[in-house]
């Protein structure tokens, strides 16, 4: 086993994006179509949503959740577990995001709870959005929202667990 968790890391991303934060959100956008004359399979990201960091342009996100405690990173620290799995996410999108005119984030936690900077940014930035529709402290949402996301990973680790 590599470290990375691949079943319903989505789960996590759905806590997320659950609230109407923005207007134009899509699941699963096709970044690149698949060609069957050359075997490519196409580009498949997690989520798109319009106006997250530009008004008008799309942020593409996809969701990886890396179990940093696995054997295979026994002699790396957290963070550049987290720092490497964002870079293969870059290495696999972004241009891909770029051609189509739109900004790339990867969402790179572990299973403990630990966010890679880019997605903690993307996780403030909602709590914002969500502080001012609410009229609550930024404090306080940003709180409800970081519960949200511990309660998903966790259901999503056990669903990973159990094999359902």
């Amino acid at each position: 086993m590599t470290g990375g968790i691949h079943c319903h890391h989505v789960k996590c991303w759905t806590a997320w994006c659950e609230y109407e934060v923005w207007t134009h959100v899509i699941k699963e956008p096709v970044v690149r179509e698949a060609d069957v004359k050359n075997a490519d399979g196409g580009l498949r990201l997690d989520l798109g949503i319009r106006g997250v960091w530009q008004p008008q342009v799309e942020a593409l996100f996809d969701v990886k959740v890396v179990d940093t405690d696995a054997p295979s990173h026994r002699t790396r620290s957290p963070e550049a577990i987290l720092e490497s799995g964002a870079k293969e996410k870059k290495r696999v999108y972004e241009q891909a995001v770029v051609e189509r005119r739109g900004n790339f984030t990867p969402i790179v936690l572990s299973v403990d709870g630990l966010l890679h900077r880019e997605a903690e940014h993307f996780l403030k930035r909602m709590a914002a959005n969500l502080a001012h529709m609410w009229e609550k402290p930024y404090s306080q949402t940003c709180g409800y929202v970081r519960a949200r996301l511990a309660f998903a990973i966790i259901r999503a680790t056990s669903l990973c667990l159990r094999g359902s």
